[in-house]
Parts: structure tokens; sequence; C-alpha cells
């Protein structure tokens, strides 16, 4: 049958792991105690009654977070990444550290279930393996750019581990802190995307 590979593809790939995320999702929350399933499948904006300009900076950082993700996974995996392994190694651990920090932020997992420092130190000590183990891809992809995108966003984790020694007050320091780290997302995509177009010019092994 001629639509059995496609058919099987669309559902290994796509139907499948949607499902099963679908289903576990509505599982897991039920497992929490939220009894109404309503609250979970329709938007928070809707749920909540709120204008749907609430949480909008948060929303945006997410998918800039997951486009930056997207845009290095998919050029390692569909094979458009040119260049050596340390270039196709570069993108992969942009893609995973962009997922993860994506992850982290929509979930709020540094707040409410993995501790805030561990998180940060961890994601410091990625960013400067980054920088110093592929430094010369990193100068030549755009290092401005990463240097940019490091010190927006380790500005907002300095501004939200001090703002209690501030003489401001906490609507301002967020202001500050979340302007900073919505800046520093922008930057982190602008480099990955630049890092995917530059290896997708390259020659495979260059």
């Amino acid at each position: 049958m001629p639509l059995r590979s496609p058919l099987a593809r669309l559902l290994g790939v796509a139907v499948v792991p949607a499902l099963v995320v679908y289903v576990a999702a509505l599982v897991l929350s039920r497992a929490a105690g939220i009894d109404d399933l309503e609250l979970v499948i329709r938007d928070l904006a809707q749920t909540c009654e709120r204008p749907l300009a609430v949480g909008l900076i948060s929303n945006l950082g997410y998918l800039l977070w997951m486009a930056a993700a997207t845009v290095c996974l998919f050029s390692v995996f569909s094979g458009l990444a040119g260049g050596g392994r340390r270039v196709r190694e570069l993108l992969l651990c942009g893609g995973v550290f962009s997922l993860l920090l994506c992850l982290d932020d929509m979930f709020l997992l540094h707040d409410k279930y993995i501790g805030a420092d561990f998180l940060y130190i961890t994601y410091a000590i990625f960013a400067l393996l980054i920088l110093f183990r592929y430094r010369d891809l990193v100068v030549w992809l755009g290092g401005p750019t990463f240097i940019a995108a490091v010190a927006l966003l380790g500005g907002s984790i300095v501004l939200d581990k001090i703002q209690n020694h501030l003489p401001w007050n906490y609507a301002d320091v967020q202001l500050v802190e979340e302007g900073l780290k919505f800046l520093g997302i922008a930057c982190w995509l602008c480099f990955w995307w630049q890092a995917s177009a530059a290896a997708a010019k390259l020659k495979p092994g260059t």
C-alpha cells in the first residue's frame, strides 16, 4: 500500500506522541488534584477571565526559547548543518540548552520544584562550557551576540538575587529584571539563528 509508509511516519512522529502527551497531561493533572480538566486544556487568560495581554511578555519569551531550540535541533537532525563534528555539537548543545531553559521558564522549575541557585549555577556552567569549548566557533558565528545574550540574562538573574537589597520597590525591579531577560532571550535566539544559518552554508566536513 503506497500510503503505508507516509501514514506510519505520520502516526509515529506526530499523532501517537501528541496523543501520549495529551493523555499524560490529563492523568498527571488529575493526580495532582485538578478535578476540572477544563482548567488544563483551556487557555489561561480564558480560564482566569483576564485580558489576553496578561502574561504576554512571558508567553513571548517561551516562544523565543522554543524557536532557538527548534532552529538548532532542526539544523542538526535534518542534516542541513554542514561543517565538521564540532559545529553540529555546538548546535546540539544550543538546542538542548534552549529547550531546558524553555521548560524551566514555562513550568517555573526554578521557583517551585528545583532550587533556583542550583539551576542558575548549572546554567552558568553550561554557558561557560559552550563559550570555552567552542570559543572559536562562537566568535566566528557571532561572538558579540552570544556575549550580549549571556550578559543580559545574567543581569536579570543578578537583579533577581539582590532585589531585596535595592532601594527600589518590587514592581520597578521586576520591570527592569524582566526587560533584561526578554532582551537576553531575543539575543539568544539571534545568535543560534545566525549559527544555524552559517552552518547550513558550510560543506560537510569543513
